[in-house]
């Protein structure tokens, strides 16, 4: 059934359910306001009262302690600050350059102490010295000479001048070498201290003589003809290791009598020549 005033009461509460949802929504969006406001305000108090604690610091750290008062700032920012003001007023004030002239300490040089050098580098600060260069004894040509007289007496005699022009022997304090071969390219070196053991022949009355070197490794070089053979030995052991002389059974008779004749003055004593002396 439809009552007269329908249609009224029905616009009537309409208009009322929307005057409500309106009413609401206003409400809604002035408390959400109020609390951003109110956020705001508390966030800008937080902030001054940050930069006022900032400020008053650097003042009381740049002016000093007699500076900071509680007058200039509030009660609750000095009551923050005293722990930091009670350190300040313990420090002692420093300025950023200090007049006062550094005391400039004298560092004498420590003198350095060198240890005794051993043989070795002593030998490798000897400059070296020649003690004898030269060609073999001439008198290995004299038995292949002899047998020219027969046909096949030219190889020998031959193969000893080829020795005389190509074979060279050079004895100094550091080393021995030996240049053989065809035109004399085969050069071969040997310090001292590689050889281990000697062994020793003389020829023609001890004019000259063959001797072998055995080296560390078993190698053996041989000097065949070596002039003055007595001489030249005597340099040899004095060079080679202490104690090397009694293992090689040196000095022999002969040995023994050319050191009694250079003792006696009969031959020159073993000393470098004197043209390498003067050169030197």
């Amino acid at each position: 059934r439809r009552h007269k005033h329908g249609t009224c009461c029905t616009l009537k509460v309409l208009c009322t359910a929307e005057m409500r949802s309106a009413l609401r929504m206003r409400c809604n969006c002035w408390y959400s306001l109020r609390r951003v406001v109110s956020y705001v305000c508390m966030r800008s108090t937080t902030l001054m009262q940050l930069l006022i604690l900032l400020s008053s610091t650097a003042s009381a750290l740049l002016l000093g302690p007699a500076a900071f008062s509680p007058s200039r700032v509030g009660a609750s920012t000095h009551a923050a600050l005293a722990p930091r003001l009670h350190t300040q007023r313990a420090r002692t004030a420093r300025c950023a350059y200090d007049p006062t002239p550094k005391k400039v300490k004298s560092k004498t040089p420590k003198e350095k102490v060198k240890a005794p050098t051993s043989t070795a580098e002593q030998l490798q600060l000897t400059p070296e010295r020649v003690f004898f260069e030269g060609p073999p004894s001439i008198t290995e040509t004299f038995i292949p000479g002899l047998s020219l007289f027969t046909v096949i007496g030219a190889i020998p005699f031959a193969a000893s001048l080829a020795r005389q022009a190509w074979t060279r022997y050079k004895i100094t304090n550091k080393r021995l070498e030996v240049t053989s071969g065809f035109q004399g390219k085969d050069v071969v070196q040997v310090t001292w201290k590689e050889v281990t053991d000697a062994k020793w022949l003389r020829r023609f009355g001890g004019t000259c003589g063959d001797l072998v070197l055995t080296l560390r490794d078993g190698a053996k070089l041989e000097m065949r003809s070596l002039p003055e053979f007595d001489r030249n030995l005597n340099f040899i052991m004095e060079q080679l290791p202490p104690g090397f002389k009694d293992d090689c059974g040196y000095p022999d008779k002969p040995a023994r009598e050319f050191l009694e004749k250079v003792a006696s003055g009969a031959e020159p004593p073993v000393e470098f020549p004197a043209a390498e002396d003067a050169s030197a």
